[in-house]
């Protein structure tokens, strides 16, 4: 059944999206090889935080240049995406060492000893939470920095004249209608994965219990934490692009032959 699903979904994607949806599901292959090497080399025992850090920076790179080609604006996204991962890494580190969310919850009782599971995998479950919440944000934080990037470089090309302060501000206006779509994704992805949870608090716990077991809090920092990567990508997309594209003077014609 899982795999006439896909295929019916790989089928409808090549026959609506054509060449560019072929890349895409390309891209998500390497993408999906990518994560799962990651997983291997933490197995493994190598650093789980230098394995994410250089897995999402790959994913980064052929999401950015082979789907959407090398040039200016996707250069621009990955600058941004750069600085937003070295940003939000520190203020991960410093939550999820204060929370002490790391680790496997105690509702999950298939994960026990008695079922032929062991709760020690003898890693370091705080540097696997960063890992985890990385994961989540990343895709999020490339398709904002991308959409943004390229929508200001529509409005320079068109606007050859604009200052950088106007690109910049335009930059903003077009980050508000992105973020309120994206948020509102990200929401009802956390509300629909943890629907079936959130009856059993209901049935079972307080709300005073509720928000402070594991299993909430684990999924609610995560996806509130993506919810800031997506903000904060918004104003640095918006403020190199404006500096990029000016200092790069884009020339109507020259831009449209070389993208």
């Amino acid at each position: 059944m899982l795999i006439v699903l896909v295929l019916i979904l790989i089928v409808l994607m090549l026959l609506v999206g054509g060449d560019k949806t072929a890349k895409s599901l390309v891209t998500l292959s390497f993408n999906c090889f990518i994560l799962l090497c990651t997983i291997f080399a933490i197995n493994m025992g190598l650093n789980p935080l230098i394995s994410t850090v250089i897995s999402c920076v790959v994913i980064s790179l052929i999401t950015l240049f082979y789907q959407n080609d090398i040039n200016i604006k996707t250069k621009v996204a990955f600058i941004s995406v750069l600085i937003v991962i070295a940003i939000l890494f520190l203020l991960i580190f410093k939550i999820v060492s204060m929370s002490n969310i790391q680790g496997f919850p105690q509702d999950q009782l298939s994960i026990q000893d008695s079922n032929g599971y062991s709760r020690n995998i003898s890693r370091n479950m705080m540097y696997i939470q960063i890992s985890v919440i990385l994961m989540v944000f990343i895709g999020a934080i490339i398709d904002t920095a991308l959409a943004v990037a390229s929508a200001l470089y529509e409005i320079h090309l068109n606007n050859p004249d604009l200052s950088k302060e106007k690109i910049f501000e335009s930059g903003i206006h077009i980050g508000r209608d992105i973020l309120s779509s994206t948020v509102h994704t990200l929401f009802f992805i956390y509300i629909a994965e943890y629907l079936t949870l959130f009856i059993q608090f209901v049935d079972d716990s307080t709300f005073v219990q509720m928000i402070n077991s594991k299993e909430f809090c684990q999924e609610f920092i995560s996806i509130a934490l993506s919810g800031v990567g997506c903000v904060l990508i918004i104003p640095i997309t918006a403020f190199l692009g404006s500096w990029f594209y000016k200092r790069h003077k884009i020339a109507p014609v020259e831009s449209e032959l070389n993208n």
